[in-house]
């Protein structure tokens, strides 16, 4: 069977239209991610979702630090270079309770290049130990919660939702953050 040039050049542009293209998305933006009940942090881990270009679902690292002497910033990994990284920082950090805050999506273009997107977030946090408890500011304490946002930028535009437990904060820099046993924090429910 011979095709004619014609339609092999039509299937062959057609083919060609699609490599390296960017997902298309509606007028409406990506669809809102939605964090599964199967899927559980754990009680020292996290749990993120992201729809958009940088799309991801699973189990995830978290690490709570100290951001501009006052802030909390909620780092998250994903364990792979090629999937997005997410940061939530709230710029006056005073304990428990639900903030507003920044979001930070960092992830790859076509070319393999890290990018970044930045966003708002909603997120819950509670907050367990010795320092929530009145006690020395420089010891830490056990964070835990939800979060939920969107994200625009050179990453893309999208939405994520995730949930952390177990996660140390210490209030100042100098404090070494102790390693935490498996069993002191439990995952907390979303919205």
């Amino acid at each position: 069977m011979r095709i004619s040039p014609v339609l092999a050049c039509s299937i062959l542009l057609t083919a060609l239209a699609g490599c390296g293209a960017e997902p298309r998305l509606p007028d409406s933006g990506p669809p809102r991610a939605e964090l599964p009940r199967k899927l559980d942090p754990g009680a020292n881990g996290a749990v993120l979702v992201t729809t958009g270009r940088q799309a991801f679902e699973g189990r995830s690292t978290s690490r709570c630090v100290i951001h501009d002497g006052t802030g909390l910033q909620i780092n998250l990994r994903t364990g792979d270079p090629d999937l997005p990284a997410v940061a939530v920082r709230i710029p006056d950090f005073r304990g428990s309770g639900p903030y507003r805050g920044f979001l930070f999506v960092t992830g790859r273009n076509r070319a393999g290049a890290l990018v970044g997107s930045t966003g708002e977030v909603s997120l819950k946090v509670q907050q367990k130990g010795v320092a929530a408890s009145g006690g020395a500011p420089d010891l830490p304490a056990l964070l835990s919660g939800w979060f939920e946002g969107t994200y625009d930028g050179a990453a893309g535009r999208g939405t994520v939702q995730g949930r952390f437990g177990g996660c140390a904060y210490a209030r100042t820099i100098e404090s070494p953050l102790p390693a935490v046993p498996d069993k002191v924090a439990g995952p907390v429910a979303g919205p």
